[in-house]
């Protein structure tokens, strides 16, 4: 697969985040995305740090062209 970046959308209490990511792989539902910096994802606790990889729900990114 080739390299994309998109973009990660998480909700809080003071609204609507983006953060850039690396896109490098994908599953029927789910896109395995590389954080180009540290980060929090959805969860209380829940961070990924820059270069670790995670995967989050398709509807969660918004691809960048």
């Amino acid at each position: 697969m080739k390299m994309k970046l998109g973009e990660l959308g998480l909700q809080g209490w003071h609204g609507l985040t983006w953060t850039e990511v690396e896109i490098v792989g994908e599953t029927p539902k789910k896109y395995r995305i590389k954080a180009l910096r540290d980060m929090r994802l959805g969860g209380r606790l829940r961070t990924l740090r820059r270069g670790y990889t995670a995967l989050v729900p398709r509807h969660a990114i918004r691809l960048l062209p």
